[in-house]
């Protein structure tokens, strides 16, 4: 059980996360990134490559000096370098080809260092993080297709069921399942794409459904870019959090997630 959790989500290339881990590292108990970390955006100012690639690696590297304490997850824009079947079915915008066999290698080098789902629970409600979210329709394309499971006993609640989701990140079935994508992003997408890939509209809001445990935990994630307008998209089991900044969860707050803006006025 974690007390206080650091989230950072999407990075691109960014270095917005190194302030908060400076200010915060020492008196958090977790630190979650929700993957994305390269394919900067065009309109954000110009990065090289290798300006990408470094501040990848910084990440990386905190990783590999705290493992127990930083979880590195991946986005969709991480796996289709990590994944050649990945990228071949649903490869996204920017994918930068000519740096493909780099990144790539460094995925296969250091993949124990990534995941795709992990679980915390804080004041005795499961917080699940992934990159996009779970949804309904996904969970149970998941279970149906490989699993097999009787569907009462299919709840992300529980940590076997991340376990298993985690140990989709393979070269068959399982990655087909992670390049699910929804109607929301592609022509010919499925009801809603999968956790690496479903856009926020494609998730039952403001109510979660009473299936798969997806009502008794609370989803973080990030992958559907917000507007300057809004720090995060919160409802009763979700927050969507991709807004250039950085978010803390702390058991001894009346709130289940906050920008770390809003964070310091409240312990200040």
């Amino acid at each position: 059980m974690a007390n206080k959790i650091l989230v950072i989500p999407d990075v691109h290339g960014r270095t917005f996360w190194k302030e908060s881990i400076d200010k915060f590292f020492d008196e958090v108990d977790r630190v979650v990134f929700l993957g994305d970390y390269l394919d900067p955006y065009e309109n954000e100012g110009r990065k090289t490559p290798d300006e990408v690639f470094k501040n990848m690696l910084q990440i990386m590297m905190l990783k590999h000096d705290h493992a127990d304490k930083v979880v590195l997850l991946k986005g969709n824009h991480d796996q289709h370098y990590s994944s050649e079947r990945f990228r071949d079915l649903a490869g996204g915008s920017r994918m930068d080809e000519g740096n493909w066999d780099r990144y790539h290698d460094t995925f296969a080098e250091f993949r124990d260092l990534f995941k795709i789902a992990h679980k915390e629970e804080v004041n005795g409600v499961p917080y699940i993080f992934t990159h996009a979210g779970i949804t309904m329709y996904w969970i149970h394309k998941v279970n149906s297709q490989l699993w097999h499971l009787p569907d009462n006993k299919v709840s992300i609640a529980d940590q076997d069921i991340i376990d298993r989701i985690n140990q989709l990140d393979d070269d068959g079935a399982g990655q087909d399942l992670l390049a699910v994508i929804g109607s929301r992003r592609s022509w010919f997408g499925e009801k809603t794409g999968g956790v690496l890939w479903a856009d926020v509209e494609e998730h039952s809001i403001p109510d979660a459904p009473k299936a798969y445990g997806l009502d008794k935990v609370f989803q973080v994630f990030g992958h559907t870019k917000l507007s300057s307008k809004y720090d995060m998209l919160e409802f009763e089991n979700l927050a969507m959090i991709d807004s250039l900044q950085s978010f803390m969860i702390d058991a001894s707050v009346d709130k289940k997630i906050m920008t770390v803006k809003d964070y310091r006025e409240i312990v200040l």
